[in-house]
């Protein structure tokens, strides 16, 4: 497997991870009033970091003003559509094999970020019931065109949710496969079935299957959140890497490991979740998979003012898990 950091394009962030011994990255680029991702900007992306030794094979994610049309079942959503399958083309003209999504229509949910971590880390919490009392606090990363948080102003089942999906993929499935570029689906975050009226629908394995299954395609498939499928409520997420890893449908994932599921959940260090972090990475041995897969939702640390030491130790433990794993498996330790 690749490991990875999220990166901007500063060259400070570029020579982090060349010290930390990372030749891949994912990144992102802004939303462009054209509607699409440019071919020139994408080729520049890749190129500026190939400077640093460092590939750019995943980007995380569509910008959310190219699609929310189609999320929400909105007029304008066909023309919405034709500029991200343009996206998709640039994409595969620039080399770049995954686009994640996400098909979250408020957003990312939590509640609180408090020093309630190891050694007083800060670390991020989503807990139900506080969501259900504060709402508006609970949107953390959906702000709209004037910079507010948006907010619904209409009910979506969840089956309204899976129709604008299913057209979301209808048209974009086939120029993926043209394009040689992969559509990977985060799952929701927090996994809760609805939240203000409006369905969540990825908030469980027959969620994502429903997903796989939609669309049948080589180039439909998952960015495999670990914190988010492990804060599943009943989920076990190394059971998932294999199930979905067999399929061949992991396309990108995210180490992290929670602790707690839904109801609550809090996002502490990888060595302290309640998932076995040693036989996720065994199982994604086990299932072959040899994509991108970056560290996510690092809590903060003391002095810690761009993440560099947060994601610096779990690069580390990473490693040392996957060394560890090649070792086990190699013979040369029970």
């Amino acid at each position: 497997m690749k490991i990875a950091l999220s990166l901007g394009r500063s060259p400070r962030e570029m020579r982090f991870a060349q010290q930390l011994g990372l030749h891949y990255v994912v990144s992102a680029l802004p939303a462009n009033p054209k509607g699409y991702l440019e071919l020139d900007d994408l080729r520049g992306a890749r190129e500026r970091f190939a400077r640093y030794g460092l590939s750019f094979d995943v980007i995380e994610n569509l910008p959310t003003p190219h699609y929310n049309k189609a999320m929400f079942g909105l007029p304008g959503r066909d023309e919405q559509l034709d500029q991200v399958c343009t996206t998709i083309r640039n994409m595969g003209k620039a080399g770049i094999s995954v686009l994640q999504y996400q098909w979250m229509l408020l957003g990312g949910l939590r509640t609180e970020t408090s020093p309630v971590g190891r050694g007083g880390a800060r670390v991020s919490r989503f807990d139900w019931e506080v969501a259900r009392r504060s709402p508006i606090a609970a949107l953390d990363w959906r702000p709209g065109p004037d910079g507010l948080i948006h907010t619904p102003d209409r009910e979506l089942s969840a089956e309204q949710v899976w129709d604008n999906l299913t057209y979301f993929l209808e048209r974009l499935v086939p120029v993926a496969e043209e394009a040689g570029v992969k559509l990977a689906a985060h799952p929701d975050d927090a996994p809760i079935p609805s939240f203000m009226g409006v369905a969540r629908i990825l908030t469980s394995l027959e969620g994502l299957q429903r997903l796989i299954d939609t669309v049948p395609s080589p180039c439909s498939g998952l960015g495999f959140c670990q914190g988010t499928i492990a804060s599943m409520a009943g989920v076990d997420m190394i059971d998932a890497i294999r199930h979905f890893g067999r399929q061949k449908k992991i396309f990108f994932a995210h180490f992290r490991n929670p602790r707690g599921q839904v109801p609550v959940f809090e996002e502490v260090f990888p060595d302290e979740g309640d998932s076995d972090m040693l036989a996720a990475i065994r199982a994604y041995r086990e299932v072959g998979f040899d994509g991108v897969i970056r560290v996510d939702h690092a809590p903060a640390v003391v002095g810690d003012t761009h993440s560099e030491r947060t994601f610096g130790y779990q690069v580390g433990y990473f490693k040392g898990l996957v060394d560890a794993v090649e070792v086990l498996d190699a013979g040369g330790v029970d």
